[in-house]
């Protein structure tokens, strides 16, 4: 499976703007992936300060507009996070759109950022997010629970094989962020796929350096700081029994039997 890695420059709190860019981007892509995915809150960067006027509610044109573009393309489109308010409440939200166009799978950020209001304003998620891609068994998590080591673990030990990562992760802590995922990968015989923004919001630079690390921990695909699209590839043969192999993994099972 090709995986099209959208590292988009973001313009803070410009929801319009921010949306034609991205599908811009999602066009030169498409034609060269399976799966497509966008960064954490690219509508509007982390500007909280309007964010319910400029949240995404379910069903409204931005989210048909995702559906619509997954099905012309005829890919499974990671629409990275939106801010969303659904039934009072406001989450940091992913959306995972078919090949049909139909909404697959959600995931809304269980772990939410102390800092820049994220955690003051929004709602963290209650469930997993496990759907089959492909026919591979995916997951997902946001940015700064990479790191949550348990939450990798419990999709991994549920047969995930690829976890989806969106993130907007700061330049200052970069180094972290290559650590991290390919820590993810290498403890549960998984591959992640971190998909980080480029650019600056209020003096801080994000970091870029999207990621596709394979299941032994390398670094198959690396984006610079700028915005850039890059591609890594899914080998389903290659690592098909590594993660149920992993001693960690097993072990744990063991454990809970």
């Amino acid at each position: 499976m090709k995986i099209g890695l959208i590292q988009m420059e973001v313009a803070g709190g410009e929801k319009e703007r921010n949306i034609h860019h991205a599908f811009d981007l999602m066009e030169q892509a498409a034609p060269s992936c399976d799966l497509l995915v966008l960064p954490e809150l690219w509508t509007i960067g982390y500007d909280f300060r309007q964010i319910r006027t400029q949240a995404t509610r379910m069903g409204d044109s931005l989210v048909e507009g995702l559906g619509a573009f997954a099905k012309y393309h005829h890919i499974t489109l990671a629409a990275g996070t939106l801010p969303i308010v659904h039934r009072g409440a406001l989450y940091n939200m992913a959306l995972l759109f078919g090949p049909s166009g139909e909404l697959q799978a959600h995931y809304s950020k269980r772990h939410l950022f102390s800092g820049y209001l994220e955690g003051t304003l929004m709602t963290p998620g209650r469930r997993a997010m496990q759907t089959v891609i492909g026919g591979i068994q995916s997951g997902m998590a946001v940015c700064y629970e990479l790191y949550f080591p348990d939450l990798f673990r419990a999709m991994a030990r549920g047969g995930t094989t690829l976890v989806i990562v969106p993130a907007s992760w700061p330049l200052m802590h970069v180094s972290r962020w290559e650590i991290l995922a390919r820590a993810r990968a290498i403890e549960n015989g998984i591959y992640v796929c971190a998909v980080n923004m480029a650019g600056t919001y209020h003096g801080v630079q994000l970091g870029g350096h999207s990621l596709f690390i394979d299941p032994e921990g390398t670094v198959q695909a690396e984006a610079g700081t700028a915005e850039e699209i890059l591609y890594g590839t899914y080998e389903e043969e290659k690592y098909r029994e590594l993660g149920r192999q992993l001693a960690v993994i097993r072990s744990v099972k063991e454990e809970e039997e």
